[in-house]
């Protein structure tokens, strides 16, 4: 029985040997998980940096987008703003032509055409219809002038009478409240030369104040002798100098 006890016990290096194994199987075990939850890790990093980078380069553009359309609108609103400025800094002037109406007599003075078409323009000039009157935009000494163009009517029969014609630009200022004669030019046409014409043209600087009213008048026989075939015969026009 001794005998028998004695072999079946085991050699205590071989439990020890056992024991050793054990450990090194934990170990080896516990290594894996680390290494496990290294590559979990690893790869949970890898997909926040890559979040990261995709926040970080949307925003960029959402930031550069921005950015070129506040520059887009800021190069706009400066374009605007130039020619406004430009609008501003044009000065005063104005320049009317031939009504459709020339030949009919008016009531006091010529009336114009003030539609900004063909060689019409006004540039801060305003055109008052009830009085046929340029209004002055500000103080200042203006250039006026205006030209009319007389043409003797193709005719059979000739009165030998001699047509004298009288043109005369007038202001009205409020300060007097009355017109004053600035200008006047006159001439004269024969009634026996058909199809004789004459150009009468005056222009001289003139010291006009704001709301100023600038008009024409022409002896009331003389209308029939306009030349209303085109808008360059008839013409009245001022700018500041």
């Amino acid at each position: 029985m001794e005998t028998c006890a004695r072999n079946c016990e085991i050699p205590e290096d071989t439990v020890i040997s056992m024991a050793q194994q054990e450990t090194v199987f934990i170990l080896l075990k516990h290594c894996q998980e680390m290494k496990r939850q290294e590559s979990r890790w690893r790869l949970v990093t890898l997909f926040l940096v890559l979040g990261c980078a995709a926040v970080f380069f949307f925003t960029q553009r959402v930031i550069r987008d921005c950015n070129e359309k506040d520059t887009f609108t800021t190069a706009e609103n400066s374009r605007q703003q130039a020619i406004d400025r430009q609008g501003q800094n044009l000065k005063p002037n104005a320049h009317l032509t031939t009504s459709s109406s020339c030949n009919s007599v008016p009531k006091d003075y010529i009336q114009w055409e003030h539609q900004n078409n063909g060689l019409v323009h006004m540039q801060n000039f305003t055109y008052d219809e009830n009085k046929q009157a340029l209004v002055v935009p500000q103080e200042g000494r203006y250039f006026v002038y205006v030209g009319v163009n007389f043409r003797m009517p193709d005719k059979d029969k000739v009165s030998g009478k001699v047509h004298f014609l009288s043109l005369k630009v007038l202001k009205y200022s409020n300060s007097y409240e009355n017109n004053w004669p600035i200008m006047e030019v006159k001439d004269s046409i024969p009634d026996d030369r058909r199809g004789e014409r004459r150009t009468m043209y005056t222009g001289q600087v003139v010291t006009l104040e704001e709301g100023d009213l600038l008009m024409v008048s022409i002896d009331e026989d003389n209308y029939e002798l306009i030349d209303c075939s085109a808008e360059t015969t008839m013409y009245i026009g001022a700018f500041l100098l």
